[in-house]
């Protein structure tokens, strides 16, 4: 009590000048050296602590083989159940956000639909190789366009003289006759039985679609932890 009473000062109050006292300290049960928490091991782990490959993509809509439903076809027609679409996805590395270019990586779903690794990297050369200028605003012919445009109050564009609507008319041009000598080559009979490449205006140059034959190929079992949630939902847990 005496030593109390000398803590509150003479007059039983509260030395103010010596501070808050913390009468009931906290002792932490983690060292210093432990930190919140264990570090990643690598670049390649998962917040969870997991290794994860980077290169490895799950079966889906976002995996490179995926087949697609075909959106091109009516949905009463034959080709709508017979086909199906491979989605080349853009490829941001070559011109960023300026023109839409396609990746080149193969999807080896499409060898078996007729479509070699060779005659697809040609098709991607050539549709980026097109696409790049058209689209590119730093593109010299682009400059003229727009100075010419805005000269003859957009007639110039209207006519159809601008070099990206020439291009791009061109190269639909191109794919048709693609289409066509796929058709002949694999002497097919059906519209379907053949690879065809969808037309850029219809995909709006986000992606570059390609039409096969329905590869009947089945989408992904669910995983047990799905069937265990399902088992154990709460309509049977009420049941």
């Amino acid at each position: 009590m005496a030593a109390e009473a000398k803590e509150l000062g003479g007059s039983g109050l509260p030395d103010l000048e010596s501070g808050l006292r913390d009468l009931h300290p906290r002792n932490s049960t983690v060292s210093a050296g432990d930190g919140i928490g264990s570090m990643i091991s690598s670049s390649n782990s998962s917040i969870m602590g997991e290794e994860v490959d980077p290169n490895e993509e799950e079966w889906g809509p976002g995996h490179p083989c995926f087949p697609h439903m075909n959106p091109h076809v009516p949905l009463e027609s034959p080709e709508y159940t017979s086909t199906r679409v491979i989605r080349i996805k853009r490829d941001w590395m070559l011109k960023g956000d300026l023109a839409p270019t396609f990746s080149n990586l193969y999807p080896e779903i499409l060898d078996p639909a007729g479509l070699s690794e060779q005659e697809f990297r040609r098709v991607i050369d050539k549709v980026n190789a097109e696409v790049a200028p058209a689209f590119d605003p730093y593109n010299p012919r682009n400059l003229l366009d727009g100075v010419l445009g805005a000269a003859t109050g957009w007639l110039w564009d209207d006519l159809g003289f601008t070099g990206a609507k020439s291009r791009l008319n061109s190269l639909e041009k191109w794919i048709e006759n693609w289409n066509l000598e796929m058709e002949k080559s694999m002497g097919a009979e059906d519209a379907g039985a053949s690879p065809r490449i969808i037309s850029l205006r219809r995909t709006g140059y986000t992606t570059l679609d390609i039409q096969i034959p329905d590869p009947e190929i089945a989408e992904a079992p669910s995983t047990s932890a799905d069937d265990a949630s399902a088992a154990f939902s709460p309509v049977m847990a009420a049941a």
